[in-house]
């Protein structure tokens, strides 16, 4: 039986009828006693009503209870996962932070790597045009018969040295070809947007090559390692599929007389292209190689 506050009001009405009273404070065992009103059956009534009231407020209470207990139940898991995903959260940001030193110490290694490899590449360089020079002068002053006091002369030395170091930092650097020139042009800009297209930030010192003739001049982009130019070099192909680059060609920083090789080698290819049309042609190395398709 469910009872709510209609039936205890009804309920109190009902006991201050039988005892006759108008307030709830007179309202006693004695009063009830004198009461004519007040028969068994009454009484009964009344205490039956009451048992029911009490009853049902009872078994209210203990529902309340029992929700309070989910409550601080649920509060409780709730605090739990709250406390689990904090060191969850804690353990990740340390696992990230390790491995931000990790790709830190391994940035560092390559670039120690690249500086040992440059270093080399100078070294060997500078030897091996050394050695050619002193082959080359031993051989003439055995032919004019003349003393080997002086094996190489420092101004023949001064511009072997100065060839390597530039060919060690043609190997730093590219070319571009077709990229709009505009006056009072922003060209770090210009070459920065460019080399995005193909997923490269590195940076950069640009300038254009020759002067100003009203033509599109070449510029010349130097990058912070040889492994970062041919990086470039490779991807530059994708340029073809961009819309506003898809004119723009990359090529290596090359000397005159690679230049002119080259040159002879794209004469080459093309020829090949014109006489063999059924093959493939490429240039690798310093020649011009075919394939069937």
């Amino acid at each position: 039986m469910m009872c709510n506050k209609k039936d205890v009001n009804n309920w109190l009405s009902e006991v201050r009828r039988v005892a006759s009273v108008g307030r709830d404070e007179d309202v006693n065992a004695q009063f009830f006693m004198k009461s004519r009103a007040m028969t068994k059956e009454v009484m009964a009534k009344l205490l039956s009503t009451a048992f029911s009231i009490v009853k049902s407020r009872d078994t209210d209470i203990q529902n309340l209870e029992t929700s309070l207990e989910e409550c601080c139940c649920e509060l409780s898991d709730v605090a739990d996962e709250n406390k689990r995903m904090k060191s969850e959260c804690a353990l990740e940001v340390v696992d990230l932070q390790r491995d931000v030193v990790r790709l830190q110490r391994e940035l560092l290694t390559e670039k120690e790597r690249q500086l040992s490899d440059l270093r080399a590449t100078v070294v060997a360089s500078v030897e091996d045009t050394v050695k050619a020079e002193f082959k080359s002068y031993s051989s003439v002053v055995q032919k004019t018969q003349q003393p080997t006091a002086a094996v190489i002369a420092p101004s023949a030395l001064k511009s072997v040295v100065r060839s390597v170091v530039e060919e060690g930092d043609r190997s730093r650097s590219v070319m571009v070809f077709g990229l709009e020139e505009n006056q009072d042009e922003n060209l770090g800009d210009k070459v920065s947007e460019l080399l995005l297209q193909l997923n490269e930030k590195p940076k950069i010192e640009v300038f254009r090559i020759g002067s100003s003739t009203g033509k599109m001049r070449p510029v010349k982009v130097t990058v912070g390692s040889s492994v970062i130019a041919r990086e470039i070099l490779r991807k530059s192909k994708q340029l073809k599929t961009t819309t506003k680059f898809q004119s723009v060609y990359i090529s290596p920083d090359r000397t005159i007389e690679q230049r002119v090789e080259h040159k002879t080698l794209v004469l080459e290819l093309k020829r090949r292209q014109a006489d063999e049309p059924t093959k493939r042609h490429y240039i690798k190395g310093n020649c011009v190689c075919s394939v069937e398709k």
